[in-house]
């Protein structure tokens, strides 16, 4: 599904990315790692947004910085997830099923969102949360990624993301970023934990579950 190859990202003297060399499969693939470490700088690079300083990387056999076709087979969420602030939900949804097709009131139901009819100008940080959400599951791409799923949601919210990534795994691919992973984990097939620019571990979740709790714990007796 996304395979990199010696991967590099530099911003100035800072080397968010250092040669990371990665072979990411189908289904459903959680990447995890402390701020600033590389996992948001890999996330958009596989998303097209970022150009690599150098090596290789391929998203379901495109190359996501060159190919347009790359973007009707590919949804991406970002966070924070940035908006015009005078059309509203429906207005921006339509135009990703312009050229991806689906219909937004059926994500929208999905999710639980009864405000598209409102400017986005209006919407609190959750509701913005859940607008970049359906954006990038309206259409049934071929592969869902979302930086931080979970990020300024409720509860309630929260578990039904969950459902959905359960509900829809059986159709389609998912990329995760985040650093609120133990929710995450009944979902997941695959972590990887990119920390320093590099890919540090990898691993069925069952393996990953001790070496997160260890690698989390170290983080906070550390501080």
């Amino acid at each position: 599904m996304i395979e990199a190859s010696d991967l590099k990202k530099y911003f100035g003297s800072i080397r968010a990315l250092d040669g990371v060399t990665v072979e990411i499969p189908g289904g459903v693939n959680l990447i995890v790692g402390p701020n600033g470490g590389g996992k948001s700088t890999f996330f958009k690079i596989a998303a097209g947004v970022y150009r690599p300083t150098s090596g290789r990387i391929r998203v379901l056999g495109k190359d996501p910085w060159r190919d347009a076709e790359f973007k009707r087979k590919v949804g991406v969420s970002f966070d924070p997830a940035g908006f015009p602030p005078f059309v509203t939900g429906r207005e921006w949804l339509e135009l990703f099923a312009e050229y991806r097709g689906g219909n937004p009131d059926e994500v929208a139901e999905l999710l639980g969102i009864d405000f598209l009819d409102r400017r986005i100008r209006e919407y609190s940080s959750g509701m913005r949360k859940k607008l970049s959400l359906a954006q990038a599951l309206v259409g049934d791409p071929e592969l869902v990624m979302i930086d931080e799923p979970l990020a300024n949601l409720d509860f309630e919210a929260m578990g039904r993301v969950v459902e959905i990534i359960k509900t829809l795994r059986k159709e389609t691919n998912f990329l995760l970023i985040s650093h609120i992973w133990e929710p995450l984990l009944p979902v997941v097939d695959r972590v990887y934990v990119i920390a320093g620019g590099r890919l540090v571990a990898q691993g069925e979740v069952t393996e990953m579950k001790e070496v997160l709790r260890n690698l989390y714990s170290l983080s906070f007796t550390s501080q």
